[in-house]
C-alpha cells in the first residue's frame, strides 16, 4: 500500500497461528499464508517480500485481497490500494471487483475467494497469500464459510434492525449467541449483523472443501506506532491526490448531494473513513470538494484521523478472534517462508 513502503523486517510484532498445521500434514492440504493487521501496519510491504522469497523457492505466489474497501474500483488513494507498478510482477486478485454504488456482500466476497482458491489449487506451485485488515473477510477464507443464500437473510435483518436500532440487534445477538456477542462491540452494526447472519444460518454456516491450510500472521506495531503511521499515511494520501479522488467519486456518484439528504442510501465511499469526513464537511458548508479551503480540510483531516485511529483498535481486537499467538521475530519474512514446504 502507498504509505507502507518503508518495510523494515527488524523488531516487528508478529502474531501467528499454527494450530492447523499438524492437521495439514495428516490431511495433505497445501499450505498458504495469511497476513493480517491494522491499517498502515505494513502488510502490503511484508506480503511483497514474502512473495519474493517464496518465488525464490520455486513457488508462484498470488496475493488475495482481504480489505473490504480495496474491492471497490475508484477508491485507490484513500484505501492505500497497491498499484500495478508496485506489485513487483506478482498477481493480485480480488481488487476492484465492485463499484462503490452498491456494497459488496460478505456472501459475494466469500464466494469470490473460494473461486480463486479453487483455481489456485489446480496449480501445483501456487501459493495463496491472503492480505488485508478486514477481520471477517480473513476469517471467511480461513474457515471456508459458505454463505450462499444468506443475502436474503441479511436484507431481512437490515429491515428489522436499521442502523438506528443497533442496540436492538445487539440484544438479539446477546440472547441467541452470548459468547459471540461478548466478542463484538455493541455499536459495531456491520459486525453485529454479520454475527446474526452466521448464527441464524446455523451458527458457523456451511463449510466447504478447503484445499489450503493457512498459517496466519498478524502484523502489530503497537498502538502508539500504529497511530503515528496512520497519521503519516493520511497526510501522504492528501498530498498524493485524495481530494481529487473524492471529487471524481462525487462527480460520478453525487456523494455530497446524497449526504445532504438524510435517510438516503449512501455510497460506500461516503461510509468509509478518510472519504466520508471530507464529504460531510462539503455537504455541511455547501461547497464542492474542490472548493474546500484550508480550514475545511484541516477539520475533515482531524475527524478522519480520529475515526481511523478508533477503527485500528477494533482491527487489533481481531488478533484474538483469529486465534493468533504473539511472537517477536527479527525477520518476519524468514520466519514465514521457513514454514513453507
Amino acid at each position: 500500500m502507498r504509505g507502507e513502503r518503508e518495510y523494515e523486517p527488524v523488531a516487528w510484532g508478529i502474531m501467528h497461528r499454527y494450530s492447523n498445521l499438524p492437521w495439514t500434514r495428516r490431511s495433505g492440504r497445501r499450505r498458504a499464508v495469511a497476513i493480517y493487521g491494522p491499517t498502515s501496519s505494513g502488510k502490503t510491504a511484508l506480503s511483497l517480500d514474502v512473495c519474493e522469497a517464496a518465488s525464490g523457492r520455486g513457488l508462484r505466489p498470488v496475493v488475495l485481497n482481504a480489505d473490504s474497501r480495496q474491492v471497490y474500483a475508484g477508491m485507490d488513494i484513500g484505501t492505500s490500494k497497491i498499484m500495478p507498478s508496485e506489485m513487483r510482477g506478482f498477481r493480485h486478485r480480488l481488487l476492484d471487483v465492485a463499484e462503490p454504488s452498491s456494497k459488496l456482500s460478505l456472501e459475494a466476497y466469500a464466494q469470490m475467494a473460494r473461486d480463486e482458491l479453487a483455481s489456485l489449487a489446480a496449480s501445483g506451485d501456487a501459493l495463496p497469500v491472503l492480505v488485508g485488515g478486514t477481520g471477517v473477510y480473513v476469517q471467511s477464507v480461513l474457515d471456508g464459510w459458505d454463505l450462499t443464500g444468506t443475502g436474503t437473510l441479511r436484507r431481512s435483518l437490515e429491515r428489522d434492525f436499521p442502523r438506528s436500532d443497533v442496540k436492538g440487534a445487539y440484544q438479539v445477538l446477546a440472547r441467541l449467541a452470548p459468547e459471540v456477542a461478548r466478542r463484538v462491540h455493541h455499536n459495531n452494526y456491520e459486525a453485529i449483523l454479520n454475527a446474526l447472519v452466521r448464527r441464524l444460518a446455523d451458527e458457523a454456516g456451511n463449510e466447504v472443501a478447503r484445499p489450503f491450510a493457512f498459517a496466519v500472521y498478524g502484523v502489530d506495531r503497537g498502538e502508539a506506532e500504529t497511530d503515528r503511521r496512520i497519521e503519516t499515511t493520511l497526510d501522504a494520501q492528501l498530498r498524493g491526490g485524495l481530494l481529487e479522488e473524492i471529487a471524481e467519486l462525487d462527480r460520478r456518484y453525487r456523494l455530497v448531494e446524497q449526504a445532504r439528504q438524510p435517510g438516503r442510501r449512501r455510497n460506500v465511499a461516503s461510509e468509509t473513513h478518510g472519504y466520508r469526513e471530507f464529504v460531510r464537511v462539503a455537504a455541511s458548508t455547501g461547497k464542492a470538494i474542490a472548493e474546500l479551503g484550508g480550514a475545511d480540510v484541516a477539520a475533515a483531516r482531524a475527524e478522519a484521523l480520529g475515526h481511523i485511529w478508533a477503527y485500528s483498535r477494533r482491527q487489533r481486537s481481531w488478533f484474538r478472534k483469529l486465534a493468533a499467538s504473539r511472537v517477536d521475530h527479527r525477520s518476519a519474512v524468514n520466519v514465514i517462508v521457513s514454514r513453507l514446504p
